[in-house]
């Protein structure tokens, strides 16, 4: 299995991609678990979620070629561990356990449709690029609220469930037993907090339509990349935003949202429909930075679901995934507004975290004010990057890439932004 090696206080080197191996055990463990009986039937799934919740409407059933596809997809691949297979299974059934929970609690609160999501700030940046710290830091402003990973897993609650003595929801516990599994792995805890009301994406509350890019990050699944790219996103854009307000009715208040979504950035025709009225921040970091991350990141789930680590097959996808997405948004980005985009150099915010805040709370009509600094620095006291450590990276050691020729490859992006190299 892959080792984490502690090079000095709080710093971590994966050194599991270059020559992959599995300890003898595991690999026992894996291959014995082989032979068990496997349900990747998207009829196992929804009755699976129906036995769970005692509900069985899921509202328009479009949702079932999508999952059928997901589920076809993962199925077909022979590379891929059967118990992996089985955790991707376990994924389907809670998005669809949480479809059911969503279409009971719409039908019985049908007000929920009209509610008004005012304004709100959308970081859009690619994923590994500063997103989720600048959403944080933004959204510990007292004037905004957030979407928690709580709620982004479960935008409602089970049926007849209600806070413990605690005060805390059971969907928070969830979300908190979810966290110290993850959090055991001191790399997944240095490169990406999901404590329960951590701010996350909102690509989340589409997880239960069967839509977005977010299932690429489960599995290895281009065909539904193509899928996803070739449909209009619109309908299940919909569907996130009607989670939203299903949140705001929950938990009413008149602060405005501040949300972030990596896939945004290539959806900006969808996301401006939808939020018309929305200030969309994107973050821009060197592509080399944020490829080193992408492939450290996704590819410890490649290492562990893989019998044969297809680290040269991870590392091609995963280029071209990135350059999608920018091309995407330098071919769209102008149908945002000018006075509506905010363009943040990753440098800058580095620089500068409070200061560059301040810029889009500005840009989003939210003005300074005493209150709001104090918020941002507080913020900043409590939530030091690096606080959990760092990871060190080694993208042409690790990935046999060549920086030159990917920096000439992503020269259609950095010479519209001149992002500091970091690699």
């Amino acid at each position: 299995m892959t080792t984490a090696q502690v090079t000095q206080a709080k710093l971590f080197r994966v050194d599991g991609f270059r020559n992959p191996t599995l300890s003898e055990e595991r690999r026992c463990a894996l291959e014995a678990a082989e032979g068990e009986p496997l349900d990747m039937s998207v009829a196992g799934v929804l009755e699976a979620a129906t036995a769970r919740t005692g509900l069985d409407d899921f509202g328009r059933r479009d949702f079932e070629d999508r999952l059928r596809q997901l589920l076809g997809e993962v199925d077909s691949d022979t590379n891929v561990w059967t118990a992996a297979k089985k955790q991707f299974v376990v994924h389907c059934i809670t998005a669809a356990v949480n479809r059911l929970k969503n279409r009971d609690f719409l039908k019985r609160h049908p007000q929920i449709e009209d509610i008004v999501i005012d304004r709100p700030i959308l970081v859009v940046g690619l994923p590994r690029s500063g997103t989720t710290h600048l959403e944080n830091l933004i959204a510990s402003d007292r004037r905004l609220r957030y979407l928690p990973v709580y709620l982004g897993a479960e935008a409602v609650p089970a049926p007849g469930e209600v806070p413990g003595p605690d005060g805390r929801e059971p969907r928070w516990h969830r979300a908190n037993q979810r966290w110290q599994r993850v959090k055991s792995n001191p790399i997944m805890e240095a490169m990406h907090e999901h404590s329960p009301d951590h701010a996350c994406g909102d690509n989340e509350l589409q997880m239960p339509d069967f839509a977005s890019y977010q299932w690429e990050w489960m599995a290895d699944v281009p065909k539904w990349r193509d899928y996803y790219l070739a449909t209009d996103q619109s309908p299940h854009y919909q569907y996130g935003r009607t989670m939203l307000k299903a949140i705001a009715f929950q938990q009413p208040n008149a602060r405005r949202w501040i949300l972030k979504g990596n896939q945004h950035s290539e959806q900006l025709p969808v996301l401006t429909r939808i939020y018309p009225d929305a200030t969309i921040v994107m973050t821009h970091r060197d592509p080399l930075a944020i490829l080193q991350s992408v492939l450290t990141m996704r590819g410890l789930q490649v290492l562990a679901s893989q019998k044969n680590p297809n680290i040269e097959g991870h590392v091609e996808y995963w280029v071209d995934r990135i350059e999608k997405m920018l091309r995407a948004y330098v071919r769209d980005m102008d149908v945002v507004p000018a006075a509506r985009r905010v363009d943040l150099l990753f440098q800058e915010a580095m620089a500068d975290d409070v200061g560059a805040a301040q810029r889009v709370l500005k840009a989003a009509d939210l003005h300074p004010t005493h209150e709001s600094a104090e918020d941002l620095r507080h913020y900043m006291e409590h939530h030091p990057r690096g606080k959990a450590g760092r990871v060190v990276y080694d993208l042409a050691g690790d990935f046999q890439l060549d920086p030159k020729a990917l920096r000439e490859r992503f020269r259609f992006y950095t010479d519209l932004f001149p992002v500091r190299h970091e690699v």
